[in-house]
């Protein structure tokens, strides 16, 4: 069963129900499957941590029958870029380059409120 996180954005929990996405299929499944997405649940993908090509941390909305809020973030948990990504597009961080070290999904609900932050916390939900 994979681990399960608690995510923050200025002290406030945002979502309690994200699936700590740190092995290759459970990256590969993200919300694949779902149809639709609860305002507490998403998914944190751990990528690279070192710099490289931007078309390395694309996500894909292939199968995905809603919107989600997607943030790029560093080892740091700032958040580098913002989308809120619809079904059928392909969408990764601008620039050649960049330092993408996670990769945050949740309810599109939640994407004002990212706007309006820098940086993520999270903690293990321990549920």
């Amino acid at each position: 069963m994979p681990k399960m996180l608690r995510v923050k954005a200025d002290q406030k929990v945002i979502a309690d129900q994200v699936v700590y996405a740190d092995t290759y299929q459970l990256r590969r499944q993200g919300v694949l499957g779902k149809e639709k997405l609860e305002t507490n649940e998403g998914v944190l993908l751990l990528s690279s941590t070192k710099t490289c090509l931007s078309l390395f941390h694309s996500i894909h909305m292939f199968g995905v029958p809603f919107d989600l809020a997607v943030a790029w973030l560093n080892k740091d948990r700032k958040i580098l870029h913002l989308k809120l990504a619809k079904p059928g597009w392909i969408y990764f961080p601008p620039g050649l380059l960049t330092e993408t070290t996670y990769i945050l999904e949740l309810h599109p609900e939640h994407y004002k409120l990212l706007q309006e932050t820098t940086e993520l916390y999270w903690e293990e939900n321990g549920q």
